[in-house]
């Protein structure tokens, strides 16, 4: 039997782009997984620049960048107060910097990429680095000797079984993550408040740059994806899931209408649903342990978020590229495993991801915004540097802690060219706070 240096299980965003890194590093690597490809998966696929840029680091960009359509600005409208703005490139070279320890591949686009374009890339780039790729793989038992894991077993696409053995297995296998449970591993900040989001894809108009908007408790993203379609997604408190599930088309159209009564327009009166409306109700966020006797988690498996921030699959590739350069280290015989997973532990458990985790995590209740939350986005009207900043701490590329920080927030509000009488939202703002809490599908 082969003794590999890695096993990864799971061979989407974080398995095979962490298969794909320690190939190319020269390791022996087996990466399974139980489905085939190119297949699509529940994703709303959206890269933040710095996803875009871990693809642009791996020499991956410009294939994705051949099918896939890619601005730099994003409008974000919340009650009506539109913000216009990119993710600045210094803040991205020094998220690059503090995490990796150089700036190399930064990118400023973004794109929506579909997972049956994105993970067969991957995987074939992942075979191409080395790695041997193996699909319809179901994993259904670690083997676990002297109380660490050396290996896995499970049955192939006929039926035979399969048995391998590694110096690690990492478990890339999502937020239902099968080596966490055969692990019995805890989870823990579980935050059970969370988003439904129901999507499909539009051809049949073309609106530039993603749109991001957000009324009371709902919202609604249409972001231009692969085949010349959109990805129109609606989202709201998962309280409501029930009400809406009773009518999904027309509730979904409905949403639409009143999160902004020009995209309803446009997708009811020009556009043409080209698949089905898939949807998701469980997006409860949670961590897990990071990693253990001769096993380690990446991706949704260690940290699953709400999809409100678009934000897994640019973390998935931050988790690939740090796990690997701490494996590495390791099976290269330059740190032991304990030093090794120290480092990676540090950059995935600082201050910075606790206080984003708890950003997403309290968007993800969809309460309706504040007065003074929404005097907020006055203020950055007009204040392009501190509205593209804004838009960097949404993306998990600066540091919420920094953009609101009591100082900040102060110096935006004196400097505010517009005053909130200028935005209808703020006409009758009590009677609209009450309207925004009745359930719209009930």
């Amino acid at each position: 039997m082969q003794m590999y240096d890695a096993i990864v299980i799971g061979a989407r965003c974080a398995g095979a782009s962490t298969a794909l890194l320690l190939a190319r590093q020269g390791h022996r690597v087996l990466v399974v997984d139980r489905a085939s490809f190119p297949s699509d998966v529940i994703s709303t696929h959206f890269l933040w620049p710095h996803g875009m840029s871990y693809l642009n680091r791996w020499g991956l960009l410009d294939e994705v960048l051949a099918v896939t359509p890619a601005h730099t600005t994003v409008e974000v409208v919340n009650d009506g107060i539109r913000l216009s703005g990119s993710v600045p490139p210094e803040l991205l070279r020094e998220y690059f910097r503090d995490l990796h320890g150089d700036d190399s591949g930064v990118v400023q686009s973004y794109a929506s990429v579909r997972r049956r374009v994105l993970d067969q890339i991957l995987v074939d780039a992942a075979a191409g680095a080395g790695a041997e790729v193996r699909t319809n793989v179901t994993v259904r038992e670690l083997i676990v000797e002297d109380g660490q894991v050396v290996g896995i077993r499970g049955r192939g696409v006929d039926g035979e079984p399969v048995e391998e053995r590694a110096r690690i297995v990492v478990g890339a296998d999502g937020r239902n993550s099968f080596v966490a449970r055969a692990l019995d591993l805890p989870k823990y900040d579980e935050r059970p408040r969370c988003t439904f989001a129901y999507w499909s894809y539009w051809s049949g108009f073309d609106l530039g740059p993603a749109q991001l908007h957000r009324r009371g408790r709902l919202a609604c993203a249409v972001v231009p994806t692969n085949f010349d379609q959109n990805m129109v997604l609606v989202w709201g408190p998962s309280e409501w899931s029930r009400e809406f599930r009773a009518d999904v088309p027309g509730n979904y159209q409905k949403a639409l209408d009143f999160v902004s009564p020009e995209l309803g327009e446009v997708v009811r009166l020009k556009g043409t649903r080209q698949e089905r409306i898939y949807g998701t109700l469980d997006q409860s966020a949670f961590l897990r342990p990071l990693h253990g006797p001769g096993w380690v988690l990446v991706g949704d498996a260690e940290s699953a978020k709400d999809q409100c921030t678009a934000i897994g699959m640019t973390h998935a590739f931050r988790d690939a590229e740090l796990v690997s350069a701490a494996l590495d280290g390791w099976l290269r015989g330059t740190a032991s495993i304990d030093e090794a997973m120290t480092g990676y532990e540090s950059r995935r458990r600082s201050q910075n991801a606790a206080a984003y985790h708890d950003y997403v995590c309290t968007l993800a209740e969809m309460r309706p915004y504040r007065h003074d939350e929404l005097q907020l986005f006055v203020a950055l009207r007009g204040n392009q540097q501190e509205t593209d900043r804004f838009i960097a701490t949404h993306a998990d590329v600066a540091p919420v802690s920094e953009f609101f920080q009591a100082s900040n927030l102060f110096l935006l509000n004196d400097a505010a060219k517009e005053s909130s009488a200028d935005h209808p939202v703020f006409a009758d703002f009590a009677e609209t706070s009450r309207m925004y809490q009745q359930n719209l599908f009930a």
